[in-house]
């Protein structure tokens, strides 16, 4: 009798289990998470990095998903905000329990979350965060599949001295991204002869450059400002350049071609000059970008495919490693090589791409366009 009574309630508690695993995972998906600023003043690239890995989830579900069981990723806002991203980031790696959180954008939301993943070891692939610094403190499990910022400040330095400038200002928004851009730039312009006249860092979140600006009126013979700032930041100072007459070259990061760049800046954005990532189009690029289109009404950005291509990376690593276990896909990751839409896709020990290019952008008319064009 005991021993039926037991057998019986052995069979409720599985059943039980049952049930709970299923409400939790219906269709036993594979769970991934993902932090991006989906709202807030940088919103864009949180939202172009999301669509791009909706595109490559889709495109993997609809072929049978990834081992054999489709992919569910859970986005989450950190709306740029190092707390809030560590708080997406605890609850993915100790809760939800994900093997692999895409994300950030902002490279000092991503240095936030990175020692997360190597604590509890969860494979973190960016798409957007370019700062130098995640080069030696990404940590074991980061990856991303941007260029970093070491190269940007070579093609930023070298572009400046072939336009002739030889002596320039530096300006930029003294985070983790600006401040090793602005070193970078510095130290290569001043090894091909050029001569740095001002170097100024501003908060984050900064409006009001007029102290700085006046500061650099009282240069002589400057030649150019370059400026790694914030869309934020970038927007306003510009601005109040260009609104206090001021007649030097204006050079910036890749985040003056973002659209709240454009929006802060206005007109004052006609005729600047800043490096981005290069969007290489590869053959896959045009089914990508017909896809992209139909779900969302607008054509990609570089960010999305840096994004799908993170996706494909990841979907890819975890099939050749036949585990969803971080750490074997970490590794199969490090072997992996296949061509993406946005180029080369393998990578170095530290998680940076081997292939890294960027490109020289200005913008006329109120676009962004090749300033080679």
């Amino acid at each position: 009798m005991f021993k039926k009574v037991a057998a019986v309630e052995a069979l409720v508690v599985i059943i039980v289990m049952v049930v709970v695993a299923t409400r939790k995972h219906p269709d036993g998906a594979l769970k991934l998470g993902a932090a991006f600023p989906l709202t807030g003043e940088v919103a864009s690239y949180g939202q172009k990095g999301k669509r791009g890995i909706e595109v490559a989830v889709e495109e993997w579900n609809a072929k049978g998903g990834v081992l054999g069981r489709q992919v569910s990723i859970d986005f989450q806002d950190d709306r740029n905000d190092k707390k809030e991203a560590v708080g997406i980031m605890t609850k993915f790696a100790t809760v939800d329990k994900v093997p692999v959180v895409f994300g950030s954008a902002g490279s000092s939301v991503t240095l936030a979350i990175a020692p997360l993943a190597t604590k509890h070891k969860v494979l973190l692939v960016s798409p957007i965060s370019s700062s130098a610094e995640l080069s030696t403190k990404g940590g074991p499990f980061f990856f991303r599949t941007v260029p970093a910022d070491d190269v940007q400040a070579v093609v930023l330095a070298k572009w400046v001295n072939d336009s002739g400038a030889e002596r320039v200002a530096v300006v930029y928004t003294n985070n983790s991204w600006g401040k090793p851009l602005a070193d970078g730039f510095e130290s290569n312009f001043k090894d091909l002869g050029g001569e740095v006249l001002l170097s100024e860092g501003a908060p984050e979140g900064s409006s009001n450059f007029r102290t700085i600006i006046a500061k650099l009126k009282q240069l002589t013979d400057l030649d150019a400002i370059v400026s790694p700032t914030y869309p934020k930041e970038g927007g306003a100072f510009v601005r109040q350049v260009k609104e206090l007459g001021m007649k030097a070259a204006l050079f910036g990061g890749d985040n003056w071609g973002a659209p709240e760049f454009l929006k802060i800046a206005g007109s004052a954005a006609e005729g600047v000059f800043y490096t981005a990532p290069s969007d290489t189009h590869t053959g896959a690029y045009g089914p990508f970008a017909k896809s992209y289109q139909s779900k969302y009404g607008e054509q990609p950005d570089v960010f999305s495919a840096y994004a799908y291509d993170a996706a494909t990376a990841v979907f890819k690593a975890i099939e050749a490693a036949k585990s969803v276990d971080p750490t074997a896909a970490r590794d199969a990751l490090r072997n992996l090589t296949f061509t993406g839409v946005s180029g080369e896709i393998s990578f170095q020990g530290n998680g940076d791409l081997k292939s890294e290019a960027f490109a020289t952008k200005t913008i006329k008319d109120g676009k962004p366009i090749s300033a080679t064009q």
